[in-house]
């Protein structure tokens, strides 16, 4: 076995009782974290694991809580997500020493791995009809399975009402430091539109006063991506390190944005509102036939609209921050960047978003 990151492997590895390293090939698909696909030996057998190193600045909370949401919902459903698997010592997690002088220690996980199919990644993707209902149930069991619930530590990341002043902050920033790329024209050709949205969507979160709506431990990062598919249906739930507690109807709406926003050349930046009410059907019935937390309000649905406009501002913030804080490619970047900037032109044109509203309030 060769490669730079076997060392390291070998060193976390030690620390289970999962039998040696066989082989490793890392997952290219993730944006945050560093993670492999491991093969190891153990009494002979042969054995699968997903392997994470977690990014730079973590804290151990973060992971605490992460952990505790896994560990809920294994306990819970029918194996849709990947246990974390304990450390010799009983901890779900190993730290190992800084890096670098003066930095911060580096923390590991293992979880079992789960089979199923990736088809998507989170850009562009294109469920058939059973993908999404299946889809919606998944999330709806999720929610009603961390509903009343407590978890462990928590994540530093601010709530969507708190967050939309930072976004304000990160997009000045980035204008007043450009890197002299077509990523930095594109936002100051459309510095204006942007600060308009932000303003728009702070002054319904004032208006509209949401802190009545229904909060829970929401995924936050809930799109095909991150599910694994078998027969157009969901076999697995992963990536829980975006986890927070916020408000549920958060997390309903940035899984709308990120399934049926379109990226093709022709309708970038448009919701497919036929496949949005599909969704919304499906997951308004799951909650409907079950006790533990009831479905959308009509209080929540009315506020929907504005939660989808919140959630590409959320995503845009995240490729703001990657692009100021990481080097990444910038071609790709740009076509992110574009994409929320499409999403925005489109949700402030009246011919849009009155379906969309109309839409909301036949859910209500």
């Amino acid at each position: 076995m060769t490669g730079d990151f076997a060392p390291q492997l070998v060193r976390v590895i030690e620390r289970y009782d999962i039998g040696e390293l066989l082989t490793y090939l890392r997952d290219e698909r993730g944006f945050v974290n560093t993670s492999f696909t491991i093969q190891t030996l153990q009494g002979g057998k042969r054995q699968k694991y997903f392997f994470r190193r977690y990014k730079r600045g973590i804290k151990e909370e973060e992971i605490r809580f992460e952990h505790s949401v896994i560990q809920r919902l294994a306990a819970q459903g029918p194996g849709l997500v990947a246990k974390v698997v304990e450390a010799r010592d009983g901890a779900t997690f190993v730290t190992q020493p800084a890096e670098d002088a003066g930095g911060a220690p580096v923390y590991y996980a293992i979880f079992t791995f789960l089979e199923g199919e990736d088809k998507y990644t989170w850009i562009a993707p294109r469920c058939t009809i059973r993908e999404i209902q299946s889809s919606a149930r998944v999330l709806a069991d999720f929610h009603r399975a961390v509903a009343n619930w407590s978890p462990q530590g928590r994540r530093a990341e601010p709530k969507i009402g708190e967050l939309l002043s930072l976004i304000t902050h990160n997009v000045e920033q980035l204008h007043q430091n450009p890197k002299g790329q077509a990523y930095d024209a594109l936002l100051d050709q459309n510095l204006l539109l942007i600060n308009a949205e932000i303003e728009r969507v702070q002054e319904a979160f004032r208006a509209l006063a949401p802190s009545a709506l229904p909060q829970l431990v929401i995924h936050c990062d809930y799109h095909p991506g991150n599910l694994k598919f078998q027969d157009e249906q969901v076999v697995g739930l992963f990536d829980f390190d975006w986890s927070k507690v916020d408000y549920r109807l958060f997390d309903v709406a940035l899984a709308l944005f990120y399934f049926f926003t379109d990226w093709s050349p022709e309708r970038d930046g448009a919701l497919r509102l036929d496949e949005v009410k599909l969704f919304l059907e499906i997951y308004q019935e799951v909650l409907a036939g079950g006790a533990g937390l009831e479905p959308l309000s009509p209080e929540e649905v009315r506020w929907l609209p504005w939660m989808i406009r919140a959630s590409n501002l959320y995503v845009l913030n995240w490729g703001i921050q990657d692009y100021i804080h990481k080097e990444v490619d910038p071609v790709e970047y740009f076509d992110f960047l574009q994409h929320a900037i499409r999403t925005i032109t489109w949700m402030q044109a009246e011919a849009n978003w009155s379906p969309l509203v109309t839409l909301a309030a036949s859910l209500a």
